[in-house]
Formats: structure tokens, C-alpha cells, sequence
């Protein structure tokens, strides 16, 4: 019964009242948090980045079309990136991306210098840093991700919550990465967003952990139904996110563009 239940919140999720659920549990804590969104999702449905401005949270960039970037030339990764920062930008001044699936390159993360954004989150981690040479700060990933598991393997929202916060006790400077239309749910919200905002950790938004301590709450926000999702879930089983997690790790590049 359980694989019925979980296929029936998938299909019939509704992602306005899932970030409604979000911004007034945030508020209740005094929490700001960023909201990492395609710019195809702001044009179709303008009313998510308005609701989330609104409560004076960040916006950022998730690329245009939640395409990969693992592979991506230059030309195509700052293509897809300023678009969607051209679109963003009608609701609050962009400063950071996030790559689809977590992967990026070395083009992707060339374009975000490139185009003056101040951070990239899209790999995992636990300290934040700036690779020398570089104007981007990384701001990594706390795993596991998200809460796949909670839908597939039915993991204990306690043990996860439990995981995440033992694994901040050695940070100050990653991001925990959640999603919509999962964490959305008035029962996620109770289990594994409220125990994390009543912890002793610092929140900050994502463009303040550039230069202040603690860690940032953030939410990917790629699309409303579940007939938007399915190409993207069919795209991530074929993501070198499985083969690879990490992507390419910032700290590796060249200290110069070649």
C-alpha cells in the first residue's frame, strides 16, 4: 500500500500549496531561505517567484530548462545560465545556480564567473570555499540528498533528519538540498523541515553564506505536475549523477580558463 500511496502524492502534488506550506513554516521560524528555480518555471507560472520574493526569500538559478550540464561547452553553459538569470532577474537580482542533477563542469562553472554570479551549489560537501583563481564561491551540498529515500526505501524521516544534523556539527558553510513538491508535504514539513529549523544551527540564505557563517536551507523548484515531471525523472535515470555524484569538483580546475 505504501508504493500506491507514495505513486498517488506524486501525481497528484500541487506545488502552490506545497511552497505556501514551506514559506509559512519558514516564517513561523523566522527562517529565510533560497529557492533555486528553471527560469522555464518562473515564465510558465511567475506566481511561485513572486510568492517566495514576497516573504523577502532569495531566488536563484536552477539553468533555464533543468538540462544537463555534464557535458555542456561553454557557449552552452552560459547560453542556458543567462537565460535563465534573464528571466529571474524580473523578480530579484540573481547571485547564484544550482546545476540539474548536481553535476556540472568546468564551462558550467566558468560561466557563472563569467556572467558575476557570486556562488555555485551543485556539488556535495561540507565546507564552503572559493578554488584559487576564482571569483565563485561553492557553497556544497549536505548528503544524502534530499528525500528520495523517504519515497523509495521508506527511510525514517527521524534517522535522516539525525544524519543531516550530525554532519553539521562539522560544518559551517553547506546548504541542505530539498525539493518542492516532496519536502512540500504538510507531512515532511512536520517530520524533517520543523526538527531542522528548531536545532541550534544558523540559517542564513544561500547569498549570505558567501561571507557569514551557518547553513542554508534550500529548496529546488523545477516544476508543478506530474506531467512536467516525468521527462525530467526519466532525464535523471539517465543522469551521470548516478555514476558520478560529485560532478566535477571545483577545487580541481585549472586556476586558469583554457
Amino acid at each position: 500500500m505504501w508504493v500506491l500511496r507514495s505513486m498517488h502524492e506524486r501525481v497528484s502534488f500541487n506545488v502552490y500549496a506545497h511552497i505556501e506550506s514551506i514559506l509559512e513554516t519558514l516564517a513561523n521560524y523566522g527562517v529565510h531561505a533560497t529557492f533555486f528555480i528553471t527560469g522555464e518555471m518562473a515564465e510558465k507560472h511567475p506566481r511561485i517567484p513572486r510568492m517566495i520574493c514576497k516573504k523577502d526569500h532569495e531566488i536563484a538559478s536552477h539553468g533555464y530548462a533543468h538540462k544537463s550540464f555534464c557535458e555542456a561547452s561553454y557557449a552552452e553553459a552560459e547560453k542556458e545560465i543567462a537565460k535563465s538569470i534573464k528571466v529571474l532577474s524580473k523578480f530579484q537580482r540573481i547571485e547564484g545556480f544550482r546545476a540539474p542533477y548536481l553535476v556540472r563542469n568546468k564551462a558550467a562553472y566558468l560561466a557563472c564567473e563569467k556572467l558575476g554570479l557570486s556562488y555555485d551549489s551543485s556539488e556535495h560537501g561540507l565546507t564552503k570555499y572559493r578554488p584559487d583563481g576564482f571569483k565563485v564561491t561553492v557553497l556544497p551540498v549536505v548528503v544524502p540528498l534530499d528525500t528520495h529515500g523517504l519515497d523509495l526505501m521508506r527511510l525514517s524521516e527521524k534517522g535522516l533528519v539525525a544524519r543531516w544534523l550530525r554532519q553539521f556539527d562539522k560544518s559551517s558553510g553547506a546548504t541542505v538540498c530539498m525539493h518542492v513538491w516532496r519536502i512540500g508535504r504538510k507531512k515532511y514539513v512536520r517530520s524533517i523541515l520543523e526538527p531542522l529549523l528548531k536545532s541550534d544551527l544558523t540559517f542564513v540564505s544561500a547569498r549570505d553564506l558567501v561571507n557569514q557563517e551557518g547553513v542554508a536551507l534550500t529548496f529546488d523548484v523545477e516544476y508543478t505536475s506530474f506531467s512536467e515531471s516525468l521527462p525530467h525523472n526519466i532525464s535523471l535515470l539517465k543522469s551521470p549523477a548516478w555514476k558520478n555524484p560529485e560532478g566535477l569538483l571545483a577545487r580541481d580546475f585549472l586556476t586558469d580558463s583554457s
